[in-house]
């Protein structure tokens, strides 16, 4: 069955060409601009708020909504590890990763009688163009430093039958750079 993956950049192509699965899926890879940082959270302004975001967040909800319609039995959210940890100039960002997870969760309480999982996947934040010498490295992670963790399987996997009885859950797929 094919997957619809939502959201734009490099990963979001990646998830498209590389995750297939056996139940009808969808993929939210969550629009962070992480080229956009802040000097100072006591500079943020309304409009950084709004664009930085409360539309990007508009967006992950309209995307899990359109997923709950289209039945799709597996919704998999995919965000920066800058949330959990947090990152120095990255404060809207990784407020909006956090607000993607815990609507995860409620989602997956909401809809999980009915058989459909809910889950997030938080990746290394280059993913989303957050800059690690800004936001502050978390860990020495070999992998992670270069690049070459994917996704993809994990994504995979949490698409799959599978992965039923796993719903509400972070998975963190990041060669260890967050721990």
């Amino acid at each position: 069955m094919s997957v619809k993956v939502s959201g734009g950049g490099r990963l979001a192509q990646v998830l498209r060409d590389g995750v297939h699965s056996d139940t009808r899926s969808a993929v939210i890879v969550v629009d962070l601009d992480g080229e956009n940082s802040i000097s100072s959270l006591a500079d943020l302004t309304d409009a950084d708020i709004d664009e930085m975001y409360e539309q990007p967040m508009q967006r992950v909800i309209a995307a899990i909504q359109e997923a709950h319609s289209t039945n799709c039995e597996r919704i998999v959210v995919v965000v920066p590890t800058t949330g959990m940890s947090g990152g120095a100039s990255y404060a809207p960002q990784a407020a909006l990763a956090e607000a993607a997870r815990i609507l995860v969760k409620s989602a997956a309480r909401q809809w999980g009688a009915s058989g459909i999982t809910v889950n997030a996947v938080a990746v290394e934040p280059h993913w989303f163009s957050i800059d690690t010498s800004i936001s502050g490295a978390v860990a020495i992670a070999p992998r992670s430093l270069i690049n070459e963790v994917s996704p993809v399987g994990i994504v995979t996997w949490l698409c799959s039958e599978a992965a039923g009885d796993i719903t509400g859950q972070t998975i963190v797929c990041d060669g260890g750079l967050w721990m």
